[in-house]
């Protein structure tokens, strides 16, 4: 069963979106077989081929370049067979049949959408080619006629309302693109905003510690210069480590940035923090199966960025994973990395934007994990179930 919802999910995402369209050609197909049905079996088959345009059309929006020349080859194809069983097309807006020409005007909208001027006018050409070999070829029955004008006319007048509509969607895809670029960008920034806060927070931690063990020293070092010079390696290793911490964070910062946003409150205890934000969402209902294995302890600036992940991946559960049963949250760290996995088994709407409506988590989390040096893929696992995978560094700085 597996399989065929495989097969059925790989047909959806070649017709995406084209479900009108194969209403459109089905009806116009449904139409041309009651018509035909009066001129005999002969007149029936002789369209036949045409059915290989329609379902051409269907699947076309994946490579409309490639579509087209399929088209024309089908055409040319329905041509011959036409011609081989002797008997005449039905043409009423061009040279081709209602569905050959619906099927080609599709084609034509969606190759001048999606492709460079170039080849769509090529493609374009192609198939204008193969309908005008269809014109002189055809037995077309007194229906349509090459030299007509009245006849030429209306086919030019679909041929140029074809292109328009796929101008004028080109034209609205260029302004979506531009929105979401504009939203990604705040996205990512947005991040570096919240990481600067982090950069705030972990260096000030160290930064509090060194101040209040110099004064410590600078008390006791007239009467005991001994113990003020025991707390020098703490003042060391604290400065290490606010250096560390420091060229970590301010490393994914190098690049300018402005937005708003506020890092998610933390604790110096990741453990306890996942925790909680998992006990969060159960509190609302959804199925969380939790999973840590944290040996020893992660730096307070990767701990802050692993809390940030499992938050938004249970949010993106609540959003967009429906009908799910269960919830995997998987944390655990080696040597090099700390390792984050959350899985669930729901199932999602197909195009719906990343994120939630109108957000953009992924992007945030892939900027994080990417800036901090780690490796991030997120992504459905098969017919149902959407995985997050991170891991970042516990060790160096970030790229």
């Amino acid at each position: 069963m597996s399989g065929v919802d495989g097969l059925l999910a790989r047909g959806r995402a070649w017709t995406y979106g084209m479900w009108p369209a194969a209403v459109a050609l089905a009806a116009v197909l449904v139409f041309e077989a009651v018509l035909l049905r009066f001129e005999g079996y002969r007149a029936m088959a002789a369209v036949a081929p045409s059915l290989l345009t329609c379902l051409i059309a269907v699947v076309a929006v994946r490579k409309p370049v490639a579509a087209a020349m399929a088209a024309a080859g089908s055409v040319l194809l329905t041509t011959w067979w036409s011609g081989l069983l002797d008997t005449y097309s039905m043409a009423y807006f061009s040279p081709l049949s209602p569905a050959e020409t619906l099927a080609c005007l599709i084609i034509t909208a969606l190759v001048v959408r999606q492709r460079p001027g170039e080849q769509a006018a090529v493609s374009v050409a192609v198939m204008v080619a193969a309908a005008i070999h269809a014109s002189v070829t055809r037995d077309l029955n007194g229906y349509w006629y090459l030299g007509e004008p009245g006849d030429v006319f209306p086919t030019a007048m679909l041929l140029v309302l074809a292109i328009g509509a796929g101008l004028y969607f080109r034209a609205r895809d260029k302004d979506r693109e531009r929105s979401i670029q504009v939203a990604v960008s705040t996205a990512q920034q947005e991040e570096r905003i919240a990481l600067a806060r982090e950069l705030h927070d972990v260096v000030a931690h160290h930064v509090t510690g060194i101040v209040v063990q110099a004064q410590a020293a600078r008390t006791v070092a007239d009467t005991d210069p001994l113990a003020a010079h025991r707390l020098l390696p703490g003042i060391e290793r604290s400065g290490s480590e606010a250096l560390t911490a420091m060229r970590r964070l301010v490393g994914t910062l190098r690049e300018q940035g402005t937005g708003v946003g506020s890092a998610e409150v933390a604790t110096t205890d990741l453990d306890a923090d996942v925790r909680a934000a998992v006990a969060q969402a159960r509190e609302v209902g959804t199925p969380v199966e939790l999973t840590v294995d944290l040996p020893r302890p992660v730096p307070p600036e990767v701990a802050r960025s692993v809390l940030r992940l499992v938050q938004e991946s249970l949010t993106n559960v609540q959003k967009h994973a429906r009908d799910a049963t269960s919830v995997v949250v998987e944390l655990s760290t080696s040597d090099d990395h700390v390792r984050l996995r959350v899985h669930d088994d729901g199932t999602g709407l197909p195009g719906e934007p990343v994120g939630g409506s109108g957000g953009y988590g992924l992007i945030g989390m892939r900027e994080r994990v990417e800036l901090l040096g780690g490796l991030f893929s997120a992504g459905p696992t098969g017919v149902r179930g959407w995985q997050v995978l991170a891991e970042l560094p516990v060790k160096g700085s970030a790229r």
